[in-house]
């Protein structure tokens, strides 16, 4: 009889301890738990705070409700504890590194050598290498009859740098220097077409769109390079029978998208993988993905009810 005394006791000292913890999470803690839990892990209201929002989804269906009812506070923080660890993860990691380094060999230097030839490709046929356009002034057409201004022409000087250009199509919007943060966007930008072979440097002029002519009327060029800037962009350029902006189109998506945005360490190593999946190897895996394969098995070994209600939840974010 002592010994069932002895162990209701003691189920009933273990049962304050975990201040709520064997509760279903369906089942809100009391203020009192909650504050229980805080005084011993300052992390547990962000803890928390995450059960609310996966308890909302759960109780949203019946289907749901019976299928987690069983998993309590104490199995998802010792989940999430777990899965915190710094220690685990690192070794986890190192494991798998090892394991894929076996499978899988370095393509550094294909990939090196890729990017090599398609920079130098990009350089040699970037439209921007091709020819300059730049402003130069404004030039006004008066009416006969009166000194008002009829159209404002302004004068952009298109300089062939590789040969004559036969056709250029060219963006430009203009920009006040104080303001000007480089950008472009359709529909702020004009569309220019020079449709005449292009030998050397010279200054060809397009009318100005109303909304810019209502202000560069009454403005000198002086003063229209001293307070604006012109954005521009080149469009297209045909040389030799040839459509220039078609010979950028050959670059592979994955190495376009290298040379453009894989400048730090971690988005070159991404970009790397693109281009080994696209151009080397087609069953290539990434390492990012092989560890993430090995670190889901893991989850499902600590608390398989508790991977799969997270997945859930996530899963259902992502509709």
């Amino acid at each position: 009889m002592k010994k069932i005394l002895f162990l209701c006791a003691a189920s009933l000292v273990f049962a304050s301890c975990n201040s709520g913890l064997n509760k279903s999470i369906l089942e809100p803690l009391t203020v009192d738990e909650l504050k229980a839990n805080m005084k011993k892990d300052t992390t547990f209201t962000d803890f928390y705070s995450d059960i609310q929002k996966v308890r909302e989804y759960v109780m949203g269906s019946d289907v749901r409700q019976a299928k987690y009812a069983d998993v309590t506070y104490k199995r998802v923080y010792k989940y999430e504890k777990k899965l915190s660890d710094t220690t685990f993860i690192n070794k986890l990691r190192n494991e798998q590194r090892e394991l894929y380094d076996l499978q899988y060999p370095s393509y550094k230097s294909e990939v090196d050598s890729i990017l090599t030839y398609w920079k130098a490709y990009k350089n040699k046929y970037s439209l921007d290498s091709l020819v300059t356009v730049k402003y130069e002034e404004l030039w006004k057409e008066y009416y006969s009859y009166s000194n008002d201004v009829k159209s404002v022409n302004i004068g952009f000087k298109v300089t062939p740098l590789k040969g004559t250009i036969q056709q250029l199509v060219f963006r430009y919007c203009i920009k006040s220097k104080i303001s000007n943060d480089g950008s472009m966007s359709t529909w702020d930008s004009h569309r220019c077409l020079a449709s005449s072979p292009i030998y050397s440097a010279k200054t060809l002029y397009w009318e100005a769109d109303y909304s810019d002519e209502k202000y560069l009327k009454n403005m000198s060029s002086s003063q229209v390079s001293r307070d604006y800037d012109f954005n521009i962009e080149i469009v297209e350029v045909r040389m030799n029978g040839e459509n220039m902006s078609e010979k950028l189109d050959a670059v592979p998506s994955s190495v376009s998208r290298a040379l453009r945005w894989g400048t730090d360490e971690f988005m070159s190593d991404y970009y790397a993988d693109e281009i080994i999946k696209e151009l080397i190897n087609p069953d290539y895996v990434a390492f990012y993905d092989f560890f993430m394969k090995a670190l889901t098995e893991e989850q499902k070994k600590i608390d398989s009810d508790v991977y799969e209600m997270f997945k859930e939840w996530r899963d259902s974010d992502d509709d």
